[in-house]
């Protein structure tokens, strides 16, 4: 079995501080004991070359200075950007160089959190690919800049103030359709007979012309009970409807005018004589014999109010009139002749 011999080497160490009063022999390895960093001799520089450069932790705003670790070609972040430490004092701002991209400030810059960004009011049309302005979507691309692509009969652009403007500075009332008016230096509004008026700005009916209103447009509140709506035309309501034999009976038509009226009269009265000749009297008298048999004669004393005249008179029965109530039954009203 073979023999193995276990050899512990250790290189040439000490504090940072030492590292730098001595020239490290070439090729001989150095460890700092504070900084942990490793340097290679090469026998006459003092404190070596570091064996290998590290980056740092990110750093705030001017703090890199105080990176007491640091060795010559450590990188660092400070603030969002890199810095290398080019020469040998870590604390001189001036050993530390900025390797961070480096734009033009004329169209990128480092805002104020030091990212990248557009520098605002920088980008010109040369810098715009005429893609960003479609032929048909409202903006013209043109050597001189973007610009609303107008139709030069009816908008065009000011040459002077770059404004949009429509050409003849007004809407012309020839472009104006039916139930407007106004234009070519007027307000355009509606145009509307007497018939309407405008309280507060709104519309609303003034006067109704005449023949201009069907039935069925009329609110029911609007009809009295003596009038009633059938369709779209209004009628008067029937007078005596569902009482049998009405007094008059009357024919309307559409428009609600009295065509043609009867009386029925002669089925509500009617009377007849105590003498059995069934003679109907509808308020003329019988003349034929007053006080012939049958007929009743009364003598009366007519007067005036304060009786200072009066005359004796003889009424003869002529009858009476019947007038049939319905539900009341019927009533007769006796009749003389004088």
């Amino acid at each position: 079995m073979p023999d193995i011999e276990i050899v512990k080497l250790k290189i040439r160490r000490g504090t940072d501080s030492q590292r730098k009063q001595v020239a490290l022999e070439q090729g001989e390895l150095g460890y700092t004991t504070d900084t942990k960093r490793t340097f290679i001799g090469d026998g006459a520089t003092l404190g070596g070359a570091p064996a290998g450069n590290i980056t740092h932790a990110p750093l705030s705003v001017n703090t890199r200075t105080n990176l007491n670790t640091a060795v010559k070609g450590d990188l660092v972040y400070e603030d969002n950007l890199l810095y290398q430490l080019s020469g040998t004092d870590y604390a001189t701002l001036s050993s530390w160089a900025f390797i961070g991209s480096r734009p033009d400030d004329l169209n990128l810059q480092y805002n104020a959190s030091n990212e990248l960004s557009i520098k605002p009011g920088s980008v010109s049309i040369s810098s715009l690919s005429g893609d960003v302005a479609k032929d048909k979507g409202g903006l013209l691309y043109t050597p001189d800049g973007l610009s609303a692509n107008v139709d030069q009969s009816t908008i065009t652009v000011d040459s002077i103030t770059g404004a949009l403007s429509v050409i003849g500075g007004t809407v012309t009332s020839s472009v104006l359709g039916n139930g407007l008016c106004g234009g070519s230096g007027s307000d355009i509004a509606i145009d509307a007979t007497s018939t309407f008026c405008f309280p507060a700005g709104q519309l609303q009916i003034n006067t109704l012309p005449a023949q201009s209103v069907q039935a069925d447009a009329l609110c029911t509140s609007s009809v009295g009970a003596t009038l009633n709506v059938s369709g779209n035309v209004l009628n008067q309501a029937t007078v005596g409807a569902n009482t049998a034999q009405p007094f008059n009976q009357s024919v309307i038509d559409q428009y609600g005018r009295v065509t043609s009226s009867s009386t029925a009269i002669e089925q509500n009265l009617s009377g007849t004589d105590t003498s059995g000749n069934g003679q109907i009297f509808f308020g003329s008298l019988n003349e034929e014999n007053p006080g012939a048999t049958g007929e009743t004669v009364i003598n009366a004393l007519s007067a005036n109010s304060d009786r200072s005249a009066s005359v004796a008179i003889a009424l003869s029965s002529a009858g009476f009139i019947q007038i049939a109530s319905g539900d009341q039954g019927n009533f007769a009203i006796p009749i003389f002749k004088f």
